[in-house]
């Protein structure tokens, strides 16, 4: 945590600045306007780690400062705990580590069954979880009392299937395959997302999905071969959406590149600068960015709004922003000034 900050002060400007968390605090803000009672009002100060098994990425940091910016607000301790490998194995350990470590809070992502099987085990312990971003066991994590901060998959893969519709009906295209990779087949979170694409298409009757497994989580040279194999099968392709951000648009526009021809449309969803570098070279002609920062951000808020505040357990969702040509720019300045505050935070 950086050196000393009035917590209420910093409270009050993120709340002032629209932010939505009245709910999460009651009149905080505006005691934090009028300095009227302590910090200790705001409840112990506590410690919070975001515990995740993937590679370091914007994905990871964009939440990790979301989680460090509110744990700092609160005059909590903030950690993270990074173990580098995508895999089920990694995942847990990361969350064991934070629980070892006597976190107060855990912050994690619910990428698999066994997520669940770590909160049965710690949270009568003592330990409190958040999840953010995936909330693929919603049953076992409601019996648990866990919160969650993030989008739907199935609303945000039907906004970006509708706005697919739209554009390519724009440019007069009503019949044709809609190509979706899908890099975690069986993943709940990922498949909804993509029923979601399909459902959205709908708007155009003409219009057909078309997903398959690309090999993209595995490894990127054999997702490029996978896409130009599916490309070539599909014929018609009319366009592609990209519903795992980068993991997905790096072989698809590699791919689309070596095969050459007329560009179709590629849209996507956002979790990384260089999907902002994609928009702004027109390779990607507009994109969903889900507001990691802020599912950070909220899920720590959650945390803390149940444990300071007695409020029941939420779910809620920080909204969705279309990147395009216009907005772009800002955009990726925000995306540099955050990556230029997580240093500050020791967030490499």
């Amino acid at each position: 945590m950086r050196g000393t900050v009035d917590r209420r002060a910093l409270l009050g400007r993120g709340l002032g600045s629209g932010l939505a968390f009245a709910a999460l605090g009651g009149g905080l803000a505006g005691c934090a306007r009028s300095g009227a009672k302590a910090d200790e009002d705001l409840g112990a100060a506590r410690s919070v780690a975001f515990a995740i098994g993937t590679p370091g990425s914007d994905f990871v940091h964009e939440i990790s400062l979301g989680c460090a910016d509110a744990a700092e607000a609160l005059g909590w301790r903030f950690t993270r705990v990074l173990n580098a490998q995508p895999t089920p194995d990694a995942h847990v350990n990361a969350i064991r580590q934070a629980v070892t470590a006597r976190n107060d809070v855990v912050v994690t992502v619910d990428w698999y069954q066994a997520v669940v099987e770590e909160v049965a085990r710690a949270q009568p312990q003592g330990t409190r979880f958040a999840m953010v971003n995936s909330l693929n066991n919603a049953a076992d994590m409601a019996k648990y009392g866990v919160p969650f901060s993030g989008q739907n998959p199935s609303d945000v893969g039907r906004m970006l299937g509708a706005r697919m519709a739209q554009e390519l009906g724009r440019r007069g295209t009503t019949q044709g395959a809609v190509l979706v990779g899908n890099p975690f087949p069986g993943s709940l979170n990922v498949e909804q997302r993509i029923a979601g694409i399909a459902e959205g298409l709908k708007a155009q009757p003409g219009l057909r999905m078309v997903s398959f497994a690309d090999g993209s989580a595995a490894d990127a040279a054999t997702s490029v071969a996978l896409y130009k194999a599916k490309i070539r099968e599909t014929g018609e392709v009319v366009g592609h959406a990209a519903a795992s951000g980068e993991m997905g648009a790096v072989p698809l526009l590699k791919a689309l590149d070596e095969l050459g021809g007329p560009a179709p449309l590629v849209a996507s969803t956002v979790s990384s600068l260089k999907m902002l570098d994609f928009v702004k070279q027109g390779r990607v002609a507009f994109a969903l960015d889900e507001n990691l920062y802020m599912q950070g951000f909220s899920a720590v808020m959650l945390a803390w709004s149940a444990m300071e505040r007695g409020l029941a357990p939420l779910q809620t969702a920080p909204g969705c922003t279309w990147v395009e040509a216009g907005n772009v720019d800002a955009m990726i300045a925000g995306y540099r000034k955050r990556k230029e505050a997580a240093k500050a935070h020791g967030l490499s």
